[in-house]
């Protein structure tokens, strides 16, 4: 009977998925009203060149990634936590934010999106919208948010929840999304003007993250980096690009579309200061979140179950706040104590790419590739699957002087890993980019990966070795800077 059972599932499974192949069917970008690509970023970056007056020019753009795929009744599939969950309404918009630099020889654009993880094949169709001849100046980062659009395939339908049978990827949505990325680095890139920089560093409340694991709870980042920049004629901001290391989870498994935690920030940030907010991720991984407060977490072992049991919608609304407000507190404070400024003249840019490859030694993301669950192409060398993906490290100086660092990590690193990459900058503000022009999962150190502390980690990481090639080849291009 249990045998008949399991072949009908399988059966069931396989007809299912069967049924799902017409939805990974991308329909035509004009049929969807997407906007027509205009790559502003080749055409300002040539009229800056020309110019060659010396100066640094900054743009930035916020556009509205939420689509009426997502406003509709049935909505779109919702990224991370449980399988098959469709937002039920929005509880505020998810935007694709953009910032452009360029010193009239290299330009560099990050881009941040409120999605779950925007995998490196994305990427590059993004990049081919926004340019022709600059496409490796282009970082698209995620902010792991949980409420947010699944981006990636893993939390479509599932068979008891458990086995999935379709991705979670909606077509219509993936072609607008991508479009919509490429139109927020065509305005940034349309609104460059001379400006001035403000780079810091600054403390981040501490009661506002924990690591869910106990044995290390403290283990996590405490610090923020930012760079602010400013009109250098009227000194009104343009943008800020803040990094710190924090699941966007506030609302746990909630079925409302949001930003999370991040949203509250932009929100206030707009408000108050001015200018575009771009938050990206960083030590995030192994595992660090909202922390609920020790009265919720004296309830339960387990971060899950706190949540899960012991939290309300409200009173996850309020811890959403809690961190947002506390984060945007931390960024304005160190804005206002980073009085000295840099530019428009005399700031140089420097960026280099590389192309690594990444052995996926993992059973379920296997599953869910060779099923084209996830969609992501993939080299099979004698039974083994590698992934191609990419690192952009970027170096800021005045006169001769390195002012900020930034470099890109496919996935979630762990806080140890981030403070060994953080170890191979000169400079006094590091940027490292968390979710940066991939989303491979966790990455460990690899002498911290057979920790026990680490099990959950490794059933979502690609293998031991990932984290040594991230480390390598950020301090290869390091190097060169």
């Amino acid at each position: 009977m249990r045998f008949a059972r399991a072949l009908a599932t399988i059966g069931v499974a396989l007809f299912v998925h069967g049924c799902c192949g017409s939805m990974q069917t991308e329909p035509c970008p004009a049929k969807l009203g997407a906007p027509v690509p205009e790559k502003a970023l080749d055409r300002v970056h040539a009229e800056i060149a020309a110019r060659n007056d010396g100066k640094l020019y900054a743009g930035a753009a916020m556009v509205d990634i939420t689509t009426d795929l997502a406003r509709a009744k049935k909505g779109i599939y919702l990224g991370g936590f449980d399988m098959g969950r469709r937002n039920k309404g929005v509880r505020d918009p998810v935007y694709a934010h953009a910032l452009y630099l360029d010193d009239g020889r290299e330009p560099l654009v990050v881009v941040s999106l409120d999605v779950i993880g925007f995998m490196n094949d994305d990427v590059r169709l993004v990049r081919a919208l926004a340019s022709d001849r600059h496409r490796e100046a282009i970082v698209i980062a995620s902010t792991h948010d949980h409420v947010g659009p699944d981006t990636i395939g893993y939390w479509g339908p599932a068979l008891g929840g458990y086995l999935p049978v379709c991705p979670g990827r909606v077509p219509e949505y993936m072609t607008l999304v991508r479009h919509l990325t490429a139109r927020a680095i065509d305005e940034a890139a349309k609104s460059a003007r001379p400006v001035r920089l403000r780079p810091g560093t600054g403390p981040v409340d501490p009661t506002l993250s924990l690591n869910i694991h106990p044995e290390i709870r403290k283990q996590k980042d405490d610090v923020v980096r930012v760079l602010a920049i400013e009109d250098a004629a009227d000194g009104k901001p343009v943008a800020v690009l803040a990094n710190w290391g924090c699941h966007a989870e506030a609302m746990w498994n909630d079925d409302q579309l949001s930003a999370d935690w991040p949203g509250v920030f932009y929100r206030r940030w707009q408000a108050e200061v001015g200018g575009v907010p771009v938050f990206v991720e960083g030590a995030l991984g192994g595992l660090v979140s909202p922390n609920p407060g020790d009265e919720k977490m004296a309830k339960a072992p387990e971060i899950m179950d706190v949540f899960l049991e012991h939290m309300s919608t409200a009173e996850r609304v309020a811890l959403m706040e809690r961190v947002g407000n506390g984060f945007f507190d931390a960024v304005r404070a160190v804005v206002a104590g980073a009085t000295r400024t840099y530019g428009p003249e005399g700031v140089t840019l420097k960026v280099a790419s590389k192309r690594i490859e990444l052995i996926q030694d993992n059973w379920v993301f296997d599953y869910m590739g060779k099923r084209r669950l996830i969609r992501r192409d993939a080299t099979y060398r004698g039974g083994t699957t590698v992934l191609s993906s990419d690192i952009v490290a970027a170096r800021i100086r005045a006169g001769g002087e390195v002012i900020a660092d930034l470099a890109t990590v496919p996935g979630e690193p762990t806080p140890p890993l981030v403070a060994e990459i953080d170890a191979t900058s000169p400079a006094p503000v590091r940027f490292t980019v968390a979710l940066g022009n991939d989303e491979v999962g966790y990455i460990v150190r690899e002498a911290d990966w057979d920790l026990a502390i680490y099990e959950y980690e490794r059933q979502m990481s690609l293998g031991k070795p990932t984290g040594s090639v991230v480390l390598g080849a950020i301090k290869d291009l390091r190097s060169g800077l």
